[in-house]
């Protein structure tokens, strides 16, 4: 049995969460990060990074604390409503490559969670040690892995919902 209002829980903190990162966070949005902590995630190589850093030093220091900060809180809201909602439409089926599909998903949920922890972690070390080619490598790994994780639930979710809306199976558990 599902329970909706553990669904509806993660789903309104993470949305609340998420529109409270973006509005925190709408100072990072700078010249070399034009996408704000976005474009620290993806810099690539340490020139980028640096110079993202350069230019948030040391104005946005606080605002970049506070970023992370919620970012963390936000981390277990946005991966458990994947997560459950991806069990949830796992279940409905009867077994086969859908079922195991939306297992991976919610599992793969977990994963993202866990790689969004690590490249906050590679952030603030870039961001209040060092700027390192390492450190902006595994940075932007871990955030192309967490994008995707994140993206393949979502599309899991969205077609698995249009096929039991056709089917009229979605509230039947």
């Amino acid at each position: 049995m599902t329970n909706w209002k553990i669904i509806g829980f993660f789903f309104t903190g993470t949305l609340v969460l998420l529109l409270l990162l973006r509005w925190q966070g709408k100072a990072l949005s700078t010249p070399a990060a034009p996408l704000g902590i976005v474009s620290l995630e993806l810099s690539c190589n340490v020139g980028t990074t640096a110079a993202i850093v350069e230019e948030w030093r040391p104005a946005l220091r606080g605002t970049f604390r506070w970023n992370m900060l919620l970012d963390f809180f936000a981390i277990p809201f946005y991966g458990l409503f994947l997560y459950s909602l991806c069990g949830y439409f796992s279940v409905l089926y009867v077994r086969g490559i859908l079922q195991r599909t939306g297992i991976l998903m919610a599992f793969g949920s977990l994963v993202a969670m866990l790689c969004d922890v690590c490249e906050n972690l590679l952030m603030v070390f870039s961001v209040h040690v060092a700027a390192t080619t390492a450190g902006s490598i595994l940075t932007t790994a871990f955030a192309i892995l967490k994008f995707s994780l994140i993206i393949l639930a979502f599309l899991y979710i969205f077609f698995s919902a249009i096929y039991m809306l056709g089917t009229k199976r979605i509230f039947s558990i």
